[in-house]
């Protein structure tokens, strides 16, 4: 627990064995109250060594449902943080959950993707590349063009109201959906303006994804997966998630603004 409140993670893991154990051996047990496996490529023995809620897909199901499954699982647990998070990542530093429900609790967002997964949010040194920062004036918070979903951040507030992923989503744009709907509900700020904690590539590590070693964008079926699931989002939403209207910098501080008054407590974790 994190000041008084359940903490969840649920692990979603295809084929990875290495990436799953360093996640694993990663986290910070004493603060987390309900763990959940979802492994939805190839049963292995070691799978059983793992002490925690496993949850073994006979069939692949892919990524959206296999969220889902945990999410599913969380809930039941009755957390009040959920966090999902793909093997490819790993925790660096165990403050990273406290660093996740205090920007949550000083803001009022309730919501968050980190944001150095990949290369999208960083310059070509590997620096972080924010496309503009919101000063509280007692802490800043970066924010970024880029959705990114291998790490994710729920209040039990957001998932209540929004619910869970769309499965149709195979192995593509489920994240990119999901937060789209969390930002219609009134919880996170307008799309293409991502916010993330500070440094928060000191607090999680990123196994330097790649099309050519991901388990499901090196697929050569890939293509077809992410084209079914662009059509998709374009027939739910009217539009490609590069072509949703970018608001001003002005009107972002005003969302921002409105979500502090709304939502931001005083239970702030340093």
């Amino acid at each position: 627990m994190i000041d008084g409140k359940k903490i969840g993670v649920g692990i979603v893991t295809y084929n990875r064995k290495a990436g799953l154990f360093k996640l694993y051996q990663s986290l910070p047990r004493d603060i987390i109250d309900a763990l959940i496996v979802v492994n939805d490529g190839a049963y292995y023995p070691e799978l059983a060594e793992l002490d925690c809620y496993l949850h073994h897909n006979e069939i692949n199901q892919g990524v959206g449902r296999s969220k889902n499954i945990a999410l599913r699982y969380l809930q039941a647990e009755n957390v009040d943080h959920f966090f999902l998070i793909e093997d490819d990542i790993f925790v660096k530093d165990p403050a990273v959950f406290a660093q996740y429900i205090s920007l949550s609790a000083r803001t009022g967002i309730q919501h968050f993707n980190f944001s150095q997964h990949g290369d999208k949010n960083m310059l070509a040194d590997g620096t972080p590349k924010p496309c503009y920062t919101m000063d509280y004036g007692d802490f800043s918070m970066p924010i970024y063009n880029a959705c990114v979903g291998a790490f994710c951040y729920y209040s039990r507030k957001c998932l209540d109201k929004v619910g869970l992923m769309d499965e149709i989503y195979y192995n593509a744009v489920e994240h990119l959906d999901h937060t789209y709907a969390v930002i219609k509900a009134g919880f996170h700020p307008s799309y293409h303006y991502f916010p993330d904690i500070e440094n928060s590539g000191n607090y999680l590590g990123d196994e330097g994804w790649s099309p050519q070693q991901s388990t499901i964008s090196g697929k050569l079926s890939s293509r077809a997966i992410s084209l079914v699931a662009a059509t998709h989002f374009q027939e739910k939403h009217g539009c490609l998630p590069p072509k949703i209207p970018l608001v001003s910098i002005d009107a972002l501080k005003k969302e921002l603004a409105a979500l502090k008054k709304k939502y931001a407590t005083t239970s702030a974790v340093s």
